[in-house]
């Protein structure tokens, strides 16, 4: 396998997901009261395929960079479960065993930091390595003095909140980590909008008819505002409604609610629709979701058992534990495959050799079962 390759497949992965951020703002937000913490994330996007994926704890790792760069080695401290399109290891966002949850959201004016002494790694495992290796907002921050995004393309800034209640926005703007939590984060809300922006978009009431992010945040940020400890709506159910106000018809394809204290995940995944020549045909009705749970407190995160997953599409409701499957290369190929052979009928500008997905897919064989 040539290493150089993954920097190409990568891009594309990034391109994409930058790119969307214009066309499918997404939105994230936390909402906490004195019963419950609760993280809600939207994805915008041309399709909802892909896996939810058990990460294991123990791990010897290499990051997945271009050979020409410095990757950072690591073994994961924790067990997570992420939500990936485009291969194992490059989440959009997850939770793990400590209650961490970090989530993206495209940003068009980030900024990596220049080139420096520090290992590096790319912006989708970034999440992986953070969900890895930290369990509060502060480990998370300190990481900057060690590790460095490099990227040229991607455009991402972060929503983050621990077990503790702490939030923060991680944006990268003039190749410096800027951090907003605390007093500096008064509205725990995150689109694709410089959040300092954002907020002032907010406090000044301005009009949003023509930005659709500045919309998604301002919406997400005055049901967050409106809701109190005294309301009787159930907190997830609110959470549901929160994203539902800021969806965007059939580009809404997955929302998430992380119930961070009682360690589960609730999540529906919107209707991919069929491609038949140059129609896009969709089969279910959208309001007809189920949701489907599941329950951190009963994954086997150590790494001597097999990783598992389960397909987002798949038509189940309720608790999903006992329904997830062993993962090998094979089903992590035929959901790369999947994402890409959509992307490309679409009409998307991606050749990738069937030598790259194949080097994408078999990244995960060279994960060892360390010691800690």
């Amino acid at each position: 396998m040539r290493k150089g390759n993954c920097s190409f497949l990568i891009v594309i992965v990034v391109l994409l997901l930058a790119n969307s951020s214009l066309i499918f703002p997404c939105t994230t937000f936390v909402l906490k009261n004195s019963r419950s913490l609760l993280f809600g994330r939207n994805l915008d996007w041309y399709i909802g395929t892909g896996l939810l994926i058990v990460n294991k704890k123990n791990i010897e790792k290499t990051a997945l960079i271009d050979s020409s760069e410095n990757p950072v080695k690591w073994i994961s401290k924790y067990g997570s479960i992420t939500f990936n399109q485009v291969g194992r290891d490059l989440p959009y966002g997850g939770m793990n065993e400590m209650g961490l949850v970090v989530e993206h959201m495209s940003l068009p004016k980030t900024k990596y930091p220049g080139k420096d002494n520090r290992p590096t790694i790319q912006a989708c495992q970034w999440i992986q390595y953070q969900l890895d290796n930290c369990a509060t907002i502060e480990e998370i921050i300190e990481t900057d003095k060690f590790l460095r995004i490099v990227d040229k393309i991607s455009l991402f800034h972060f929503l983050i909140c621990d077990r503790f209640g702490n939030v923060a926005v991680i944006e990268f703007l003039d190749g410096k980590m800027s951090v907003k939590t605390g007093k500096d984060l008064p509205l725990t809300v995150l689109a694709n909008s410089i959040y300092s922006e954002s907020l002032t978009t907010f406090t000044t009431k301005a009009n949003t008819s023509n930005d659709r992010s500045l919309y998604n945040f301002c919406t997400a940020g005055n049901m967050i505002q409106n809701y109190s400890d005294n309301d009787a709506t159930d907190d997830i159910i609110y959470s549901f409604n929160i994203l539902k106000s800021v969806a965007q018809g059939p580009s809404t394809k997955w929302s998430i609610v992380y119930d961070i204290k009682n360690m589960k995940i609730y999540f529906k995944v919107f209707e991919t629709p069929t491609l038949v020549k140059d129609q896009i045909i969709f089969l279910k009705e959208k309001e007809v979701v189920k949701t489907k749970v599941i329950d951190l407190s009963q994954i086997d995160f150590s790494c001597s058992s097999p990783s598992l997953l389960i397909d987002l599409e798949s038509d189940n409701t309720g608790l999903i534990n006992n329904l997830l499957e062993e993962y090998s290369t094979e089903i992590n190929k035929k959901y790369i495959l999947k994402a890409f052979d959509y992307f490309e009928r679409l009409g998307l500008p991606i050749q990738v050799s069937d030598e790259d997905l194949n080097y994408l897919a078999k990244y995960p064989e060279s994960f060892n079962c360390g010691q800690q």
